[in-house]
């Protein structure tokens, strides 16, 4: 028998040996860690000065926590006119870096090629709205030579127009003459002598006509070919005279719209046929199609209560489509001041 005393153990009485303990085994050291740059990116100078980028923050896979990622320049900062490279890197644990590059271009605001329109046209463009409830009698208020009233000067479009080329081209001054004639029809012998004499006084680089509700104010479809040589000869006077020409389409007309009168009645049959020529004249003699008629979408509630002038979110819809056409024909290529577009992203890594 052995008794268990002093240091004697158990184990040394009962000739067992303890169980060995095995360390776990290390983690594995993850891997280096990898960034990865946002997409080039692209900002329009405002006035030409310098402008805040912000850009999203790269992405980081691996490394040994904790991470550390810097940029420079980084994301917020001021990037003047031209490109410049931002570097991030990012730092692991371990000490361990990668890094990645991309660009930021700044292009100069954009600039339009020439910024003196003259909106030529009748009692649409002049910006009547449609009520005229002065008139002394319903003969005068149903005939195209009706009092004319206009809409307040800021929801004209052409003024609406000169609005949205100002807050586009800031470093520029866009001038929109409205040049709107109630009552004038574009087969008139006086409408293009009244054409002629603004066109002539080269105060004006852009064209914008819009003219023929009048010619078929009366249902009268016989008008519709004398409408378009009067067009045709106001389009060929313009580009005589160098001027950048835009042709428009008529809006629709409502003709069950009768307040005061029922100014669409009779003309509306021969709205579609009339700027299918006008579509046909503008192909021909190779100017900007405005197509207004198209613009409306059909939606009638753009139509005025006298179911021919636009109502005041016509007017608008007018100058929008004036705008999209100007926009995408006058406006000059935006680039850098080194001429220079987006680059491709570089990635560069050091382990």
């Amino acid at each position: 028998m052995c008794a268990v005393a002093g240091a004697v153990t158990l184990s040394a009485c009962t000739g067992t040996t303890p169980p060995t303990v095995v360390p776990a085994p290390a983690p594995p050291t993850p891997d280096p860690p990898k960034i990865t740059c946002p997409a080039p990116q692209t900002a329009q100078a405002v006035d030409g000065g310098a402008i805040a980028v912000s850009y999203a923050a790269p992405i980081v896979t691996s490394g040994q926590t904790p991470v550390a990622t810097t940029c420079s320049p980084a994301a917020g900062s001021s990037f003047t006119l031209g490109q410049k490279t931002v570097t991030c890197t990012v730092t692991d644990a371990l000490q361990r870096t990668d890094t990645c590059a991309f660009t930021v271009t700044v292009t100069s605001p954009p600039k339009l090629s020439t910024t003196s329109f003259l909106a030529f046209g009748d009692s649409i463009t002049y910006g009547e709205d449609g009520q005229n409830s002065t008139a002394p009698s319903a003969a005068i208020m149903s005939s195209r030579f009706h009092p004319a009233v206009q809409v307040p000067f800021s929801q004209q479009y052409p003024e609406d127009l000169r609005k949205d080329l100002a807050g586009r081209y800031t470093t520029q001054a866009p001038s929109v003459a409205n040049k709107g004639q109630p009552g004038e029809a574009a087969a008139d012998s006086a409408t293009l002598t009244r054409f002629a004499n603004l066109t002539s006084s080269r105060a004006y680089s852009v064209a914008l006509i819009m003219e023929g509700s009048n010619d078929i104010f009366y249902g009268d479809a016989a008008n519709v070919p004398l409408a378009i040589a009067g067009l045709q000869k106001m389009v060929r006077n313009a580009k005589g005279l160098g001027l950048k020409t835009y042709l428009a389409t008529i809006p629709p007309m409502n003709p069950p719209a009768c307040d005061p009168v029922c100014r669409g009645r009779d003309a509306w049959p021969l709205v579609s046929g009339l700027n299918d020529n006008i579509r046909a004249l503008a192909r021909d003699e190779g100017v900007t199609l405005v197509d207004v008629y198209q613009g409306f979408g059909g939606d009638l509630s753009l139509v005025g209560a006298d179911g021919l002038h636009p109502s005041a979110a016509g007017y608008a819809r007018i100058a929008d489509l004036f705008f999209t056409a100007i926009k995408q024909s006058l406006e000059l290529p935006s680039v850098s001041a080194t001429g220079v577009r987006t680059l491709h992203a570089r990635t560069a890594s050091t382990q």
